[in-house]
C-alpha cells in the first residue's frame, strides 16, 4: 500500500468512526417502512428470507417492491430428497404473490407465498405464453420468522477500517464522500428461525429451520457494481455467518458478521483467492477473520443453484444452496453471486 493510500485510509477511517457514532438507526421506522407514493423509479424495498434444515430442506423467499411498479418475486424450495422447485413468476406488474407482515419490530415477521412453482432451478422465459408440457404446481408457504440475534445494520455496524481501505484507492473530497455515504441504501440482516407449513400441490410439510433475513431499502444502482458474492451460513450449533464481497467502480469491499455470545461481531478480513465472475465453483475454501480474533476456515460444497432476476437489464443473480464445513462444524446456507453482464464483458 502506498503512502498516499495509508494516509487516505487513516483519514477515511477517522471520518467513518464519527459518521457511525452520529448515524441513527430507527429500528421501528425501518421495519415498518414502505415506498412513498410517486417516489423516484430507482427505489427498492426488499424483503429476503432464507431457511435451511439439517435434513436437507432449503427455502428462499424474496419480495423486491419497486417504485417502477414491477415487483421482483423469488421463491425456491429444495426438499429432503434433493428435488428443486422454483417460482413460475419472477417479475409482476403492480401485484405480488408474497405477503409479509412485521408482527414485532426486530423480532417477528410473517411471510406467505401463494403461487405456482415448477420443477427445476430456472424459471423459463415467457413461460405463460407456452404452457404445453409444463408442470405448474399450486403452492402455499406460510412461515413465521423469529429472531434469535439483534439486527446488524451494515452502514452503522461494519468495521470502518475495512471499508476505509477499499475507499482509499479512490480520489475523494469531503462533499463527494458525504454524498456517497448519504446515498447508500439501508441494509440490515438478522439471524433467526423460520417455522411454518409448506403446502405443495395439496401435500403439507411442516418446517422448522435456522434462517437469516435481509432488508434493503433505498436507491439501487447496479450500473457501478461489477459483481457481488455473498455467503449466508447457518451452522448446526445455531450460529450464523454472513459475508459480502462487492466489486464496484468505487472499490472492492468486504463486510459481514458472525453471531456469538458477544452478539454480532464484525468481519475483519477474508483471504479468498479470486471472486468468481459468472459461475460459483462446486468446491472451494477460504479463511475469514473477525474483530474478536476468531478465525474460520470455511469449506464450501455446492448442492444446487437457482437463477433469479432483478427488474434491471444486464444483471444476473445465482443463489446456490450449499453445504459448509466451518472449522469442523457442519452448516448449510446460501452462496449468492450477482454480476453485471455489461461490466464483465
Amino acid at each position: 500500500m502506498s503512502l498516499r493510500s495509508i494516509l487516505m485510509t487513516y483519514k477515511i477511517n477517522a471520518f467513518l468512526k464519527k459518521y457511525q457514532k452520529k448515524k441513527s438507526f430507527d429500528e421501528n421506522a425501518s421495519e415498518f417502512y414502505s415506498l412513498p407514493v410517486d417516489s423516484s423509479l430507482n427505489l427498492v424495498d426488499s424483503y429476503y428470507f432464507t431457511g435451511h434444515s439439517k435434513d436437507g430442506q432449503s427455502v428462499i423467499v424474496r419480495l423486491g417492491e419497486r417504485s417502477s411498479g414491477n415487483n421482483e418475486v423469488w421463491f425456491a424450495y429444495r426438499d429432503a430428497l434433493d428435488n428443486d422447485y422454483i417460482c413460475a413468476h419472477q417479475i409482476l406488474e403492480n401485484q405480488s404473490l408474497i405477503e409479509k407482515t412485521c408482527l414485532q419490530a426486530g423480532k417477528k415477521w410473517k411471510i406467505q407465498y401463494s403461487g405456482g412453482v415448477i420443477p427445476g432451478n430456472k424459471t423459463p422465459v415467457n413461460i405463460w405464453k407456452s404452457l404445453k408440457g409444463t408442470r405448474i404446481i399450486p403452492t402455499v408457504f406460510e412461515g413465521e420468522f423469529t429472531a434469535i440475534n439483534d439486527i446488524y445494520e451494515y452502514s452503522k455496524h461494519s468495521e470502518p477500517l475495512t471499508i476505509a481501505k477499499a475507499l482509499s484507492l479512490q480520489e475523494w473530497n469531503k462533499n463527494d464522500f458525504e454524498s456517497f455515504l448519504n446515498g447508500l441504501p439501508i441494509i440490515y440482516e438478522q439471524a433467526g428461525k423460520i417455522q411454518g407449513v409448506f403446502n405443495f400441490g395439496g401435500k403439507k410439510t411442516e418446517i422448522d429451520m435456522l434462517a437469516l433475513r435481509r432488508r434493503t431499502s433505498g436507491v439501487r444502482d447496479l450500473s457501478k457494481i461489477k459483481r457481488q458474492l455473498a455467503f449466508n451460513i447457518l451452522t448446526e450449533n445455531s450460529q450464523a455467518i454472513s459475508l459480502h464481497f462487492i466489486d464496484s467502480l468505487a472499490g472492492n469491499f468486504q463486510v459481514g458478521f458472525i453471531t456469538s455470545n458477544e452478539g454480532n461481531v464484525s468481519l475483519d478480513s477474508v483471504n479468498i483467492d479470486e471472486l468468481p465472475i459468472d459461475i460459483i465453483p462446486n468446491n472451494f475454501k477460504f479463511l475469514a477473520q473477525f474483530k474478536n480474533g476468531k478465525k474460520l476456515v470455511i469449506k464450501c460444497e455446492k448442492e444446487t443453484e437457482f437463477e433469479f432476476s432483478y427488474d434491471d437489464d444486464n444483471y444476473k443473480i445465482i443463489e446456490s444452496v450449499t453445504r459448509f464445513d466451518i472449522n469442523g462444524t457442519k452448516a448449510r446456507g446460501i452462496i449468492r453471486l450477482g454480476y453485471n453482464i455489461s461490466l464483465n464483458r
